[in-house]
């Protein structure tokens, strides 16, 4: 084939076609510009000064004093109070995951069927979205309240407890932590419901009548369609309520204050008694760095599950 005939005609092409104007090249990055100097500022600019302070003694001013490396993160770990913010906010996380992710993919369910009052309690169930976190908090104050708290009588009434004031669940170190979780848990359920509830909602029809032609009950159909289909959802809100669980502090620093006896001191609220009430700014940055990566090889964790459990097609 004779190439040369068909150059002209490629010649030609390339001049009809348009340059793109030097404000069209820049514009999304105009675009970007404004939340990238945000970003920058205010997220990893004091993220890399946290982990440089944590490898120095950093005066009251925050002023560089002397290199240390890692010595603080060893002197750190030698810290009985630190070690138990550790354990608190690993202990809080495993009981809270697991309910934040069930009970908002239950209402999911009960919601996507279409029943009397359906627009109702769907409203009900994202209503926690509405209330911030202070007054959620002062609100469970009350309903957690010893002597005239709706949680205990409710408890009496049914049998559970004899005595209504049997539980002083604030200010019980048996019961401080999963009062906590409760609070925090009915904080999460509304953003929670409505991811779940778009997901579920998006599941082929064809496939659940697909299975109920071949026998299969209401739970055999949720675990063997909606799950799988629902599935890269479902991690994301694993992800976020781990996070949210692993660096939970609002509750504590409004209710509880770390007490009683250091039962809710969480890693954040240690790094905020440390680095901002007692203006430590060394143990501050380091536990805040360490909390960090604690964090990180949580969520590393479930990437790496992510790869077997979490279905694209």
């Amino acid at each position: 084939m004779d190439r040369n005939k068909f150059e002209p005609a490629l010649i030609v092409n390339k001049k009809a076609r348009p340059k793109k104007s030097l404000i069209k090249i820049l514009k999304p990055y105009i675009f970007l510009a404004p939340i990238t100097f945000f970003v920058i500022v205010f997220s990893y600019y004091p993220f890399f000064k946290t982990i440089i302070f944590s490898l120095f003694k950093v005066n009251v001013a925050g002023e560089l004093t002397k290199f240390v490396g890692i010595k603080n993160y060893i002197d750190m770990f030698k810290r009985p109070d630190f070690v138990n913010s550790i354990l608190v906010s690993l202990k809080f996380t495993v009981m809270f995951v697991p309910l934040a992710v069930i009970i908002p993919l239950l209402l999911a369910l009960i919601a996507n069927k279409p029943k009397f009052l359906t627009k109702f309690y769907q409203t009900c169930f994202a209503l926690p979205m509405a209330v911030s976190m202070s007054a959620t908090c002062l609100i469970f104050e009350q309903l957690l309240h010893r002597r005239v708290g709706l949680l205990n009588y409710l408890l009496e009434r049914s049998g559970f407890y004899d005595n209504m004031t049997a539980i002083d669940w604030l200010k019980n170190p048996k019961w401080a932590l999963p009062a906590l979780v409760i609070i925090l848990i009915w904080t999460s359920i509304g953003f929670d419901f409505m991811l779940l509830l778009a997901a579920v909602r998006n599941v082929p029809s064809e496939l659940l009548e697909a299975a109920s032609l071949e026998g299969a009950g209401y739970w055999r159909k949720v675990s063997t369609v909606v799950l799988p289909i629902i599935s890269p959802t479902l991690f994301f809100v694993i992800c976020t309520q781990m996070i949210k669980g692993l660096t939970m502090a609002g509750p504590v620093m409004i209710l509880t204050k770390g007490g009683p006896l250091g039962s809710t001191s969480t890693m954040i609220y240690y790094v905020y008694t440390t680095g901002f009430r007692s203006t430590n700014y060394t143990l501050g940055s380091t536990a805040s760095v360490i909390a960090f990566l604690i964090t990180f090889v949580f969520l590393l964790f479930n990437f790496i599950y992510e790869k077997r459990g979490v279905n694209y097609d």
